[in-house]
């Protein structure tokens, strides 16, 4: 039998680790530090919006047409254009490559805090 991701583990999960990611709390004390409460605040309620709007307009692009595998790059190259997402598909692979490397170095930090 074929396991297959449903939409909790392979929509919900992988979407909710990115935004709410180590990353995210380790700095977050820098952030309020260097911006203020205010700041730090606004800078939040504007990736919220900018992560909710993306949300939206890719269950839009979704609802369109057949997805099939590549996800966010698929979606990418067949809305905007081959050109648009090779030049898109680059940097999101890199990106991807890196948030690894980030999220290590994140669970290194905390790790050190308990065990110094």
């Amino acid at each position: 039998m074929e396991k297959r991701f449903n939409s909790f583990n392979g929509v919900f999960l992988p979407t909710f680790l990115t935004i709410i990611g180590v990353i995210y709390f380790l700095r977050l004390g820098w952030v309020v530090g260097n911006a203020g409460l205010l700041g730090a605040i606004s800078i939040i309620v504007l990736a919220h919006v900018i992560t909710i709007s993306t949300a939206l307009s890719m269950a839009s692009i979704s609802t369109n047409m057949k997805v099939e595998g590549g996800g966010a790059y698929y979606m990418i190259s067949r809305s905007l254009g081959l050109e648009i997402g090779g030049s898109i598909g680059i940097p999101l692979y890199l990106s991807q490559a890196i948030s690894v490397s980030l999220y290590v170095i994140g669970f290194i930090e905390s790790i050190k805090q308990i065990f110094p």
